[in-house]
């Protein structure tokens, strides 16, 4: 199957063997990372005819085997290397208006293409990971804060 700019593939939850091979894979990858030792993953046809796997589909096909054995099903969706805003706002999770404030406001670097912003993947990717570290430094601050006050979990 192939996917052309603005389509999607889905595999639905898996149950009984078919969830017990998605168990065994993601078990099996877990084992076997590719970082460790710079190692080299190989698909192996029915016939024999081998292609190394690269470290990135690897991670993809972890995270699948991943979902699919906790019974979750998976879509995956073509995103072209330059988005709408629409398309940004979507993959950002916000609506469009406050992504276009963001685009005004230099938050987020974007093009025009005639009359359409338009912006680059690797943009908005950068955006979205400086917005996690931001929240991930603010959410350990809050912990550092209460930890001082004296507040604990206990209920």
């Amino acid at each position: 199957m192939s996917l052309s700019t603005g389509m999607a593939a889905s595999v639905m939850p898996t149950e009984g063997a078919e969830r017990q091979k998605a168990a065994a894979m993601e078990e099996f990858l877990a084992r076997h990372p590719l970082a460790a030792g710079g190692g080299v993953a190989r698909l192996v046809s029915a016939d024999g005819e081998e292609v190394e796997v690269p470290a990135q589909m690897f991670d993809v096909l972890h995270q699948i085997s991943a979902m699919l054995a906790r019974g979750d099903g998976v879509a995956i969706s073509a995103i072209s290397r330059e988005l709408t805003t629409t398309e940004a706002a979507k993959l950002l999770g916000m609506s469009r208006p406050t992504l276009v404030r963001l685009l005004e406001n230099g938050s987020i670097a974007s093009h025009r293409v005639g009359s359409h912003r338009r912006l680059f993947l690797r943009d908005v990717l950068a955006f979205r990971q400086r917005q996690m570290e931001e929240r991930r430094k603010s959410y350990e601050a809050l912990m550092w804060e209460s930890d001082a006050l004296g507040f604990t979990d206990d209920v």
